[in-house]
């Protein structure tokens, strides 16, 4: 009888404990939402509704299996009606939770307009009595309390009758049925905890329904919400209280050491954020012409299959013209092994990541990338193939200098018909949407900054059925395959579609009016390689990405590159602000790839760690006497360890202060923007940063 009402009361909680929750999200979309959202977005709204449905029982769920299961495993050996009690206790708990969390969900997103984000900790971490003295003068705390009292006396009553039936029904202590009904019960609970079938369980970035940010925020219920916000803030990077915290990891004693070092004034603030900004040249003809720009950041493209790909062995597709076009650097490197790390390299000229997921999420970087463009009137976008949820980025990049932020969600609006994979939809329909958004900004005169983040050359390493697949020697590279078999031939087809089409969105542009005012740069975010290699010898081949970029002959500077320069991605944000703007004030944390350089600042860091020239590599280049390498004749693999040349020993120097640099000013930043926040009055605490 035990085991049976041990079945009735978790059926009890999973669905008053989703009522409850549905409840919530009713209410929120009635008090914050338009009555039209109704007439024109119905089918968004079931869906957010019925994706919430599964989040609500895959909360319910997962809190069940860790706590009222085991529990009750505990509680079998003592007396009926002790072990009835506690489980009722333990269930009045879970609903009390549940609807205290709700209430305050639906009250914190009157004020953020948006579901529980790290802000929330704000309560403890800032002046816990100001955040309440905000609370209690704005919301009606007493009867929001009352309401969550009543709930959850209702629920517990309910789930008390249920228990009671239970208790009422004869059943042997070890029959059939009863095997068979808990059996059922923690199949189900297992079933929902992972919320759907397939590669990955329900997760936040799965959260997106709509191209409506209010209705995608109806899907996470606050148990959800806050449990990714809790992740968040766990994983953002600690700042700390002194921005020069770091400077003795990387060999310098002091700022004015730093400054010594870099070429600054003085190791002051106002002297080192001085040297970091420059300006480019005043070009009359630039300022009146002004291009359109694409940054594609292709997922896992790494350099090393570019040359392996011949004609009966196709990594290239429709791109492999345009690669032997040029320009293309060939000795290019990412600044991490991730593509959010990197992200936040390129975007936010920081070495330290995650650095966007929490509350700094919230603050505009003077060193953001795009602000430059943004301060010259260029309309900046961020489209991604997945969903905006991932890590946060549809929040983030607002922040960020970026007008807009598309996601999964519009491209499958403009195109009902596109296909989905586990991570948004395919870089073909990425691709199109980047195209049209493209050709409608230029019809409406406006110059346009497009940024595009691709998802499809990533595991589990999916394909449009439909994809016309070009030649692969599969059986000639299988003995260099690094992993099972199986998975790299899925790696190589999925690295041969995603430059097809990265190619195809080149013949559009090539094909139309944009041919002669659009600028692209193509790179990959890291490198995931299919293929054998072994470190420190092949370290080229295993963090090598393309650099790519496609110049209408007006926008040719007429410095020829050596596209065999070591160099990685702190140079292409440089690069364009030089190609595309003219007497703007931009952060100078890079070289730009169509100038001379000289030879102690051609260098690339990647992870913060490693460091490769045309001299050698430093693995690590950070800490006293770093292991030197030098390059065979081919610059293709690393030689032994080695005593390094003056010139290496230099240029690790340098990159150790380009890192302390960015380091430290990537602090200031955050620094400044609290201190500028906690200034403001008639703010809750916890709304610093915002």
């Amino acid at each position: 009888m035990q085991n049976l009402r041990f079945s009735r009361v978790v059926w009890a909680v999973l669905i008053l404990g989703s009522l409850s929750f549905f409840t919530f999200r009713l209410l929120q979309l009635l008090h914050y939402g338009s009555s039209a959202l109704f007439v024109q977005q119905p089918d968004d709204l079931v869906r957010a509704f019925w994706l919430g449905g599964r989040f609500d029982l895959k909360m319910l769920a997962t809190v069940l299996l860790l706590t009222f299961v085991p529990a009750s495993l505990v509680l079998l050996p003592l007396q009926r009606r002790i072990s009835a009690v506690v489980q009722l206790l333990i269930v009045a708990f879970l609903f009390l939770t549940i609807n205290f969390a709700a209430i305050c969900q639906y009250f914190y997103y009157d004020f953020y307009k948006t579901p529980f984000t790290p802000l929330i900790f704000g309560f403890y971490e800032d002046d816990t009595a100001a955040v309440i003295a905000s609370i209690t003068g704005r919301y009606p705390v007493a009867l929001a309390l009352f309401v969550v009292l009543a709930l959850t006396a209702g629920q517990t009553w309910l789930t008390y009758r249920c228990s009671r039936i239970a208790q009422a029904e004869l059943v042997p202590a070890l029959s059939a049925r009863l095997v068979v009904v808990v059996t059922l019960t923690l199949l189900a609970l297992a079933f929902f905890a992972r919320g759907q079938l397939g590669t990955f369980p329900l997760r936040k970035q799965d959260s997106t329904v709509s191209p409506n940010p209010f209705i995608n925020d109806l899907v996470r219920n606050a148990w959800q919400s806050l449990y990714d916000a809790a992740r968040d803030r766990q994983e953002q990077i600690e700042i700390g209280n002194d921005p020069a915290v770091q400077l003795n990891a990387y060999g310098f004693s002091s700022l004015d050491e730093l400054a010594r070092t870099v070429g600054a004034r003085s190791g002051s603030a106002r002297d080192l954020e001085k040297f970091i900004f420059r300006r480019t040249p005043k070009n009359i003809w630039l300022a009146k012409n002004p291009p359109h720009l694409v940054f594609a950041l292709m997922e896992s493209w790494g350099a090393q299959p570019l040359k392996l790909s011949t004609a009966s062995n196709d990594f290239t597709g429709a791109l492999g013209k345009y690669l032997k076009r040029g320009p293309l650097f060939e000795n290019f490197f990412s600044a991490q092994l991730g593509t959010h790390p990197t992200l936040e390299a390129l975007l936010l000229n920081s070495p330290l990541s995650p650095l966007t997921q929490g509350q700094n999420g919230y603050i505009s970087f003077p060193a953001a990338a795009l602000k430059p463009f943004k301060e010259q009137g260029y309309r900046t976008v961020f489209v991604y193939g997945g969903g905006s949820e991932w890590r946060q980025i549809g929040r983030a990049m607002q922040h960020q200098y970026f007008d807009q932020v598309y996601e999964v969600s519009h491209i499958l609006a403009r195109y009902p018909h596109a296909k989905r994979n586990v991570w948004g939809v395919y870089d073909e329909d990425l691709f199109r949407f980047a195209f049209e958004l493209l050709q409608e900004a230029d019809k409406k005169g406006e110059k346009i900054f497009l940024f595009v983040l691709s998802t499809t050359n990533h595991v589990p390493n999916q394909m449009p059925a439909d994809y016309k697949r070009l030649p692969l020697d599969l059986p000639k590279l299988r003995p260099h395959f690094a992993g099972k078999e199986q998975d790299s031939e899925k790696m190589a087809w999925t690295y041969q579609y995603a430059n097809h089409q990265l190619g195809l969105f080149l013949d559009r542009v090539t094909g139309s009016a944009l041919k002669e005012k659009t600028l692209v740069v193509a790179t990959g975010d890291h490198n995931r390689t299919f293929l054998k290699n072994s470190f420190p010898t092949d370290s080229k081949d295993l963090f090598s990405v393309p650099a790519y970029f496609y110049l209408p002959h007006a926008y040719q500077p007429a410095f020829v590159p050596d596209t065999k320069r070591f160099a990685g991605h702190r140079d292409l944000f440089p690069t364009l602000y030089h190609l595309a703007l003219s007497d703007t004030t931009y952060p100078g944390l890079g070289g730009n790839l169509f100038a001379k350089l000289p030879s102690q600042q051609q260098f690339a860091v990647i992870d913060n760690r490693f460091m490769f020239s045309r001299e050698g590599a430093l693995l690590p280049f950070v800490g006293q006497h770093p292991p030197a390498f030098q390059w065979d004749k081919t610059y293709t693999t690393l030689a032994s360890e080695a005593q390094p040349t003056a010139l290496l020993s230099e240029q690790g120097k340098r990159a150790r202060a380009w890192l302390a640099l960015t380091d430290w000013y990537t602090r200031y930043q955050v620094l400044q923007a609290g201190q500028q926040a906690s200034s403001v009055k008639d703010v809750p605490p916890s709304a610093l940063n915002r």
